[in-house]
């Protein structure tokens, strides 16, 4: 019973955790001194009521009980995050400080302190089971863990959104609360003797945590940039790499018991360090076993691509999980042999929270954006090599010393291979026709890198090139700017959508006032809005990384006219953080909006295409202003494109719909709009001749009336878990091959009605 006591602890856990990210990421903003903050303080709840309750001598109190205190404390964090957070946060500068953001985040103690002791109480066991319990309980909460991290994204949300995805939460949490051991054991059947739990073993597995964690932001980030970053891809790694901790956990005591305690300690650190070598070479030949994969599979391959992507996954992240799985497992069991059971799993498991959480914020914090990935992982292999080198003083040295070499020799090798601009050269968003006619990967090498910057949330690239004349920014794999390195030639620069976000909001915009720009991309859309907006323009970019490329000497050489509008007389104030966030807490009024972000498939996009987002942004417009929003089409079905045209015009008023010329994209007004040319056209005039694509467009292609007779047609937009279906259903429909741009555009056409549709270009 308590096995599946823990299982269940563990998936309700991993569902409050993804619960608590979206939603404080929403509220916070998604930089990683908000999220990773709040996350903190509720693994520091966990950690807290483990230790807590490990240092308690009296034993009566059972698992199910703390579950029930669990299950009542959850109730008013929820309550807090969801519902009274929000209404607080509106208008505050508090929670923008790093002190109003540790405040508001306390609340979470309240469900994690007694789930962490729910945990610690669930080892209590007998001399008999003390075994079965070390070896099976971690396990149980690693599965369970898994659960929770894969079935969340990729079933819960989509189809029963955040208030269902909660209740299945509290459900499991409930069942855990109302399931009881068959018997109680009586206090003689316990171990007696009090032990206190070696600082040997405390200090192994808060550094095993430290290690693990580490490893896993450094994993997660580079598969995502060459599998691309979703939801559904970070639950899965989770999921692996937990799944691959519950193997080595159940492994465990056979190991033991045929190598004996010293050789399964050496093999265990040394397993570890080679496997973090295989891992390592696999990723280092990631962007290949892509392109290879799409090859096999063809142009269209429906669900075989997710399918095998999980598979390489697990492949990647599975070995080392099972390796470091085998660590924590047999220092429970050692203690549990000696002293209290329960008291060894919650120090040590405490402990290993605690490394995993000062693991996670300084490799996010500190490793990554100043030294890269590569250096992350290097680290984490020394790590892994002084940890195990203590037990090489007993028993045999020759084997263990070999297979420290040979782990050595793998991370030395892998860096060899390991090609940082291929890495993050967004493998997965290449044309599926050229990957499996074999010429992507020569048309990529073609390529001249100007220079590459590790950022906080993703690495930013900049490339060039010479025979598509096209300069690109690309930042997470995913191309965010691009302009011709010859104007006066052909190039594939996205340039029409870009300069016509700039100039919108004052080609049917007031023109002046403060404008807001969301995102600051390529830099395009800004140096057009500067060229044109009088009065006040300020830029709210999540990245720093991209700043910092386009203030660069590379970033002068690729966007001069980008970089120029940044350095010059009218540059825009830059802010570095999230704007939803920003929104949130800052109640001046705006006179244009406009969101540059056009993905809504991406995690960190996804929120700026829901209801509640432009529920804010109707609050914080101005009078006569409007609201801009670009948004793609290749990858959005219709009914989540019906949603958020339905989104955008019941909070925001009648919607205009624009279709850059020559595009597969449109760009989303709403507000006051006026008349297009009203004020500045020469002005207006001259920013567009970058585009080289005839007049600025006079008109929107669909206005109000168009757009509604449209959604009339395609079902009126079910706005329902929208944001969910965003993140999961679009990834997944983007797997498949097809690019349904000019199907929706064909759509649109026809709500045109007696005027004749504009055919796409």
């Amino acid at each position: 019973m308590a096995i599946r006591i823990l299982a269940l602890v563990g998936a309700a856990t991993l569902v409050f955790e993804i619960l608590l990210a979206r939603q404080l990421g929403t509220i916070l903003g998604s930089s990683l001194d908000g999220v990773a903050l709040a996350i903190n303080v509720a693994l520091a709840g966990l950690a807290i009521g483990q230790i807590g309750a490990a240092r308690v001598r009296e034993r009566r109190a059972l698992p199910s009980t703390w579950c029930r205190i669990a299950l009542l404390g959850c109730i008013p964090a929820a309550l807090w995050v969801g519902v009274l957070l929000p209404v607080i946060a509106d208008g505050s500068w508090f929670i923008s400080t790093l002190p109003g953001k540790l405040c508001v985040s306390l609340p979470l103690l309240c469900g994690t302190i007694p789930l962490g002791i729910a945990i610690t109480t669930a080892f209590r066991a007998s001399v008999d089971e003390v075994v079965k319990r070390s070896s099976w309980g971690i396990a149980a909460i690693d599965l369970g863990s898994a659960f929770g991290a894969i079935v969340t994204p990729a079933l819960l949300l989509p189809y029963s959104g955040e208030v269902g995805t909660l209740v299945v939460a509290f459900g499991l949490l409930g069942f855990a609360s109302i399931t009881r051991p068959t018997s109680l054991r009586i206090e003689s059947e316990l171990v007696r003797e009090d032990r206190r739990v070696s600082r040997r073993a405390v200090l192994s597995a808060f550094w095993v945590g430290t290690i693990s964690f580490a490893l896993q932001l450094g994993w997660i980030r580079v598969l995502g940039e060459v599998l691309g970053s979703s939801l559904l891809v970070f639950g899965i790694s989770s999921g692996m790499l937990l799944i691959g901790g519950a193997a080595g956990a159940i492994l465990m005591p056979r190991l033991r018991e045929s190598l004996g305690i010293s050789r399964l300690r050496r093999l265990a650190w040394s397993s570890w360090l080679i496997s973090q070598g295989i891992s390592l070479l696999l990723i280092a030949f990631s962007p290949y076993l892509y392109l290879h994969m799409v090859m096999s599979l063809g142009e269209n391959p429906g669900s075989l691509l997710p399918l095998a992507k999980v598979l390489l996954l697990f492949v990647v992240l599975g070995l080392p999980g099972l390796c470091s799985g085998l660590i924590v497992p047999a220092l429970l069991l050692d203690h549990g042999e000696k002293g209290r059971l329960d008291r060894g799993a919650g120090i040590l498991q405490g402990s290993n929270l605690l490394g995993a959480m000062g693991g996670a914020t300084v490799a996010a914090f500190w490793i990554i954006p100043n030294h890269g990935t590569l250096f992350l992982f290097l680290l984490c292999g020394i790590g892994t090599v002084l940890a195990g080198v203590p037990a090489l003083r007993r028993g045999s040295r020759g084997g263990a010393a070999s297979s420290y070499l040979c782990g050595a020799l793998l991370l030395a090798a892998a860096t060899q291979f390991w090609d940082p601009d291929l890495l993050g050269a967004g493998v997965f968003q290449w044309s599926r026709q050229e990957i499996s006619q074999g010429v992507a990967l020569e048309a990529w090498q073609q390529r001249e890198i100007l220079q590459s910057f590790e950022g906080r949330l993703s690495r930013v690239q900049i490339e060039r090139d010479l025979q598509q004349n096209t300069s690109y920014l690309r930042v997470g794999g995913r191309i965010e700017g691009s302009v011709p390195i010859d104007p006066t030639l052909p190039s594939l620069a996205d340039l029409p959508t870009e300069v016509l976000l700039g100039v919108l909001p004052t080609w049917v915009g007031p023109g002046e006032g403060n404008l807001l720009i969301i995102g600051l991309g390529g830099g395009t859309t800004v140096a057009a809005a500067v060229d044109t907006w009088t009065g006040e323009v300020v830029v709210s970019e999540i990245e720093p990384a991209v700043k910092e490329a386009l203030l660069s000497p590379a970033g002068r050489e690729a966007f001069p006219d980008e970089h120029q509008a940044l350095f010059g007389s009218r540059a825009p104030s830059i802010l570095l953080e999230d704007a939803r966030a920003l929104l949130a807490r800052d109640s001046r009024l705006w006179d244009a909006i406009v969101i540059q972000p056009s993905e809504p498939w991406l995690p960190w996009s996804a929120p700026l295409f829901t209801p509640d987002f432009h529920r804010l942004l109707s609050r914080r417009l101005a009078p006569r202003g409007v609201v801009i929003q670009w948004l793609q089409l290749y990858r959005i079905g219709i009914p989540e494109f019906a949603a958020v045209l339905s989104s955008f015009r019941q909070e925001l008023g009648p919607l205009q719909l624009w279709h850059p010329p020559g595009t597969g994209e449109v760009i989303l007004v709403a507000g006051d709009p006026l008349p297009a040319g009203h004020r500045d056209r020469e002005s207006i005039e001259a920013a567009w001749s970058r585009v080289g694509a005839g007049p600025v467009p006079a008109a929107p292609w669909l206005d109000d009336v168009a757009v509604g007779r449209w959604l009339s047609q395609a079902g009126g937009g079910d706005r329902t878990h929208l944001r969910a279906r965003l993140e999961y259903r679009l990834p997944l429909l983007g797997e498949g091959g097809r690019d349904v741009s000019a199907e929706l555009l064909r759509s649109l056409g026809e709500a045109l009605g007696n005027r004749p549709a504009r055919p796409p270009r």
